[in-house]
């Protein structure tokens, strides 16, 4: 018998949660990440070397440490790790700059290059070895039937998870059965905004809300995944 991975059962646990399985998950896995590298690995080389790569984390993760109670001796820690890092970079002569190069204004464009990231930040790193993990199990598992009971139970994957599921799975089979599993849900979706849509014209002003009430709410999270996922992501 081939053994199951790790977190199979982590997905048949959380399936049942509101919302898409992958993203719930991702979330708390990120949070794990960020917790155990303020905690226990603060000091360490490699992570000293990681947060001046990238310049310290994403304005998505950095807000994350601030809204889930994170060490604040960590992120001083780390962050000062950050300014001296920017320091040094500042105070390197620019050897790329030439006379004619600084009379044109480049130096400042040169220097803002030098300032960039080289690294990803770690907790997207952390995010995205999560999903590939999580998302390739429910693809490769998805005719075991505790996955397939627990995902036709469930309120079903986001878009963007969805999309990355059918890229893993193995076969046309596997494909099959997770659009089998996928394609009610965005019906009864489609059906309740229907429903609440018309529930809101003048000429059913009387009708009661029911069940439908949210689901321009989950709308949101199943079309686009959910923010905390799949978060602004711009370079300027």
């Amino acid at each position: 018998m081939t053994a199951l991975p790790m977190n199979f059962h982590n997905l048949i646990e959380t399936f049942p949660a509101s919302g898409c399985v992958v993203c719930n998950l991702v979330q708390r896995d990120v949070n794990r990440f960020l917790d155990s590298h303020l905690y226990e690995y603060v000091n360490t080389p490699e992570t000293h070397a990681d947060i001046r790569g990238s310049r310290g984390l994403c304005a998505t993760h950095s807000g994350h440490l601030v809204e889930f109670g994170a060490s604040v001796l960590g992120i001083t820690i780390l962050h000062a790790a950050v300014m001296d890092e920017l320091l040094k970079t500042v105070a390197e002569p620019n050897r790329a700059a030439s006379a004619f190069g600084r009379l044109r204004g480049s130096t400042g464009s040169t220097l803002a290059n030098r300032l960039e990231p080289t690294e990803q930040c770690m907790a997207c790193q952390a995010l995205e070895r999560a999903e590939s993990q999580h998302t390739n199990s429910i693809a490769e598992y998805i005719n075991d039937q505790r996955m397939h009971d627990a995902y036709a139970a469930s309120e079903g994957l986001c878009l963007p998870h969805f999309r990355q599921v059918l890229r893993a799975a193995p076969d046309t089979a596997h494909t099959d059965l997770l659009l089998k599993l996928q394609i009610p849900k965005w019906r009864d979706l489609k059906a309740e905004l229907d429903m609440l849509a018309k529930k809101y014209d003048v000429n059913h002003a009387d009708e009661v809300v029911g069940q439908e009430a949210d689901s321009w709410r989950r709308a949101l999270i199943m079309v686009s995944g959910n923010r905390d996922v799949f978060g602004v992501r711009r370079k300027t």
